[in-house]
């Protein structure tokens, strides 16, 4: 199953994300799920650094699939970062209701 952890800082502000796992819908190569997510989380980090502008700490692993994300916020582009984001929630919330033994989205406040 693929875990992704929305990050919120003490003002309710999105400041970062994390994906860990594997759907397992599909064998490698083939999940749809699996390809989805990636979609996804890889979009939102091109926007953010090439559309958005802000700077990035990113950490991944492909053998296991975890990538932590994240970035400070900056006023005046936090509307922008929590737009960029909540597109992302929405698609990844509306995937988790069609395949719900793969993939989990959650929110965590760091």
């Amino acid at each position: 199953m693929i875990s992704f952890s929305i990050k919120r800082d003490r003002n309710n502000r999105i400041n970062g994300f994390t994906c860990s796992g594997h759907a397992g819908y599909s064998e490698k190569g083939t999940d749809i799920v699996c390809a989805a997510v990636s979609a996804l989380t890889q979009s939102a980090i091109l926007a953010l650094d090439r559309l958005v502008g802000v700077n990035l700490t990113l950490k991944a692993d492909a053998k296991t699939g975890f990538m932590d994300c994240s970035w400070e916020n900056i006023p005046d582009k936090t509307d922008q970062t929590q737009l960029v984001i909540g597109m992302v929630a929405l698609g990844l919330v509306e995937i988790q209701k069609q395949y719900p033994d793969h993939l989990d989205v959650n929110e965590v406040e760091v």
